[in-house]
């Protein structure tokens, strides 16, 4: 996947001095690029830590860690241990499909979940989010996403025209495939990758824990459609869009088979359940009703929507501030704030029956 062509295009001729400052930004898109040929020299790091996210202890670490006065210590038997748990957690990649243009929601998820592993570190070893998106042809996006990149390194640009429903999702789960290909090491670098819209509000620990019991094979997982088998329309079972996770050995399938690169081209959450179906793939199935939703408002309850549960993994249909402002504080979301409200209470304050 090369990214040069989209540059050329967007720089034209001749040159100006906007050109000359688009063409320094968009440097970090050859970057992904090289990031997608080569992934062992180059990764993209995590906006979460410094730790540089869902990375396996190689040999090299098995005996000793260099100390930052540049010697060595030795392992003791608690950080053997603390090594052995981190290598048999979860590892999740999450993959956020958006547009060029919505910085300021990119914005506001990266503060929600860097908020959310602020409050549980761990999650910096087991969940990894991307923003992805297909090539940018706006040069004004363009500028302004090649300093989210510089600055953040948390996005993936896709080889291909924007799009929903057009083979963006098969486009990203076999760009994954190749990037994160581990032919040298025993274990994938993720155990699951998901696929989230960026108006769905996910709850990154309840997500980790409930996929850690999981099987780490052939595993589909999100809220099972349909739900309502006698006011949906019908189709064979498949997992909503708004967020479902593969196991690492299904992302690899679907950038190998002939099945899912032939046939991608309509609505994507029903065509991945379709690809699985109709390879008899997918046989752990994890139907996360209720737990997953659509945001209620004022519609009438079904069983994809209804009001918010405290054991929540995701909130869909996010649409705009207020339904992320209504959704962040009933889970708590603003409490370390402390801001006082105009009634002598405070935004995010702890309220009975809330998580």
């Amino acid at each position: 996947m090369s990214s040069s062509p989209s540059l050329y295009k967007q720089l034209g001729s001749p040159f100006s001095g906007r050109h000359l400052l688009l063409l320094v930004l968009g440097a970090g898109f050859l970057a992904f690029t090289l990031f997608v040929v080569h992934p062992n020299e180059f990764r993209i790091q995590s906006f979460f830590s410094g730790s540089g996210g869902c990375t396996r202890p190689g040999p090299q670490h098995a005996s000793t860690i260099t100390t930052g006065t540049g010697g060595t210590q030795q392992h003791t038997p608690a950080a053997d241990e603390e090594e052995k748990k981190e290598e048999e957690d979860v590892r999740i990649l999450i993959g956020i499909q958006t547009l060029p243009s919505k910085h300021a929601r990119r914005n506001l998820l990266r503060t929600v979940y860097a908020l959310q592993v602020q409050d549980h570190p761990s999650l910096s070893r087991s969940v990894d989010v991307r923003f992805v998106f297909c090539n940018v042809t706006n040069p004004d996006d363009a500028v302004l996403v090649a300093l989210e990149m510089i600055r953040y390194g948390d996005i993936i640009v896709l080889d291909c025209a924007e799009n929903m429903d057009n083979g963006k999702t098969y486009t990203f789960f076999s760009t994954v495939a190749r990037a994160f290909n581990t032919t040298t090491t025993k274990k994938p670098r993720y155990d699951y990758v998901m696929k989230a819209d960026d108006d769905t509000y996910l709850r990154l620990g309840a997500l980790a824990s409930s996929l850690r019991g999981a099987s780490r094979t052939d595993a589909y997982y999100g809220l099972q459609m349909p739900c309502d088998t006698e006011n949906f329309y019908p189709f064979p079972p498949f997992m909503s869009g708004m967020g479902y996770a593969l196991s690492w050995d299904l992302v690899a399938w679907v950038a190998t088979s002939e099945l899912s690169r032939r046939d991608r081209v309509g609505p994507e959450d029903m065509w991945t359940g379709r690809w699985l179906n109709l390879a008899g793939k997918g046989k752990h199935r994890y139907d996360m009703a209720p737990r997953m939703y659509n945001y209620k408002g004022e519609s009438p309850d079904s069983c994809f929507r209804h009001g918010f549960v405290p054991d929540t993994v995701a909130v869909h249909m996010l649409k705009d501030d207020a339904r992320w402002a209504e959704t962040l504080a009933y889970f708590n979301a603003t409490a370390a704030a402390g801001i006082p409200t105009s009634s002598g209470g405070l935004i995010g304050h702890h309220l009975p029956g809330r998580p």
